[in-house]
């Protein structure tokens, strides 16, 4: 895991920041293109999800620079039902009102400037919506894992998440 400086965005990647657009994934042929791109270039080398789910990608002029893909949340993550204070019960019940970024990819030589935070951004202002129109009902807290052998977490430290536990 090699520390990068942190970079300003030239003016032609600050272009491609403003004026991408997010997609949600729904066609058999954008579901399997997103699919192929995490099997490829995500380190997991996998895309299955759990439970409910969404995708998307972020495009600029056609060409897709991220997917990422939301799935259900994890049962008993005991960091994450301690900060957020439900009972047992309550957890059990309301455990649909959450989601999962369980994969998050940046295509090879795509990589700009905060794009992966754009792209997080995008994502999170829609995601509630587009899983009430999806699976019926909204979506109130997010989460996600980030192996520390790879990844700080940087992306989603600089998108406003909270870092729980382990």
């Amino acid at each position: 895991m090699s520390k990068s400086k942190r970079r300003d965005p030239t003016p032609d990647e600050r272009h491609v920041l403003e004026h991408g657009h997010i997609r949600l994934l729904t066609s058999p042929e954008d579901i399997a293109r997103c699919d192929e791109a995490i099997v490829q270039h995500h380190y997991l080398h996998n895309v299955t999800l759990v439970g409910e789910h969404v995708r998307y990608a972020f495009l600029y002029k056609g060409q897709w620079l991220a997917v990422a893909t939301w799935s259900a949340a994890s049962f008993h993550i005991k960091d994450r039902d301690q900060f957020i204070g439900w009972t047992s019960e309550q957890c059990r019940r309301r455990r649909a009102l959450l989601a999962n970024n369980s994969r998050l990819v940046v295509m090879p030589d795509c990589h700009y400037p905060n794009l992966i935070s754009c792209f997080m951004k995008g994502m999170l202002e829609r995601l509630s919506l587009d899983w009430q129109e999806r699976w019926g009902h909204p979506i109130a807290l997010v989460e996600t894992f980030v192996d520390p052998r790879f990844y700080q977490g940087t992306a989603y430290k600089v998108s406003g998440w909270c870092h729980l536990g382990k």
